[in-house]
């Protein structure tokens, strides 16, 4: 059975990619050149040219952000309607109203009568077991809004109080470099807030044990 959980710089509800315009057009083409590579010479590369139409898989070469290529490699492969379908299956918080006007929403009032409420933040209230989400807030590719509110603190109240959200100012994405020669320490920042959380996860259950 699964213990505890941890997304690094993952995004709780990526349809707000969908308004991510810079990512798409400055970042996100640096990485799609080797995602689209993988796919097509990787061990599945056979499996999309015996599924995908000759069309298809002419857009799947032409591809220049991850976006694009979620559509062409992801949505069409597995017959999702379309990238917002994909995105709100694959999230999270994808069941919920989107907010910061995405699609044309307006953000709706925050409730703090009901901010522990499970109906308001839809199925990640149902997480049963620690859950920590690590996001940088200046990340180029994966952008803040995926968090999925502005209102954090409500969320981490959700549910049963399994959620924890680890907002940091600067770190990028996947990264945290630290100190005047990051490459040093590499992704030891990133790696000790893993084991950390793990850590803390254990100790607490071995508490709880002991106090049975």
């Amino acid at each position: 059975a699964l213990d505890a959980a941890m997304a690094v710089s993952g995004g709780l509800d990526m349809r707000q990619q969908l308004n991510f315009k810079r990512s798409m057009r400055l970042w996100q083409p640096m990485l799609t050149f080797g995602l689209r590579e993988d796919i097509l010479t990787g061990k599945y590369g056979r499996h999309y040219k015996h599924r995908l139409t000759e069309d298809q898989f002419l857009k799947l070469l032409r591809v220049t952000s991850i976006s694009t290529l979620d559509v062409e490699a992801i949505v069409t492969y597995n017959s999702f309607d379309n990238l917002l379908h994909y995105y709100s299956e694959m999230s999270a918080m994808g069941d919920r109203d989107p907010e910061f006007g995405l699609l044309g929403s307006a953000t709706k009032e925050k409730d703090s009568s009901s901010s522990g409420g499970g109906d308001k933040w839809g199925r990640i209230a149902n997480v049963s077991v620690p859950f920590a989400v690590l996001q940088s807030l200046d990340d180029p590719l994966i952008g803040w809004r995926t968090i999925g509110t502005e209102d954090p603190k409500g969320l981490a109240e959700s549910g049963t109080g399994n959620l924890m959200l680890v907002l940091t100012k600067a770190g990028g994405h996947v990264g945290w470099p630290t100190g005047n020669n990051p490459k040093k320490n590499g992704w030891k920042w990133m790696s000790d807030a893993a084991r950390d959380f793990v850590l803390a996860v254990d100790i607490a259950r071995k508490e709880q044990f002991l106090a049975k």
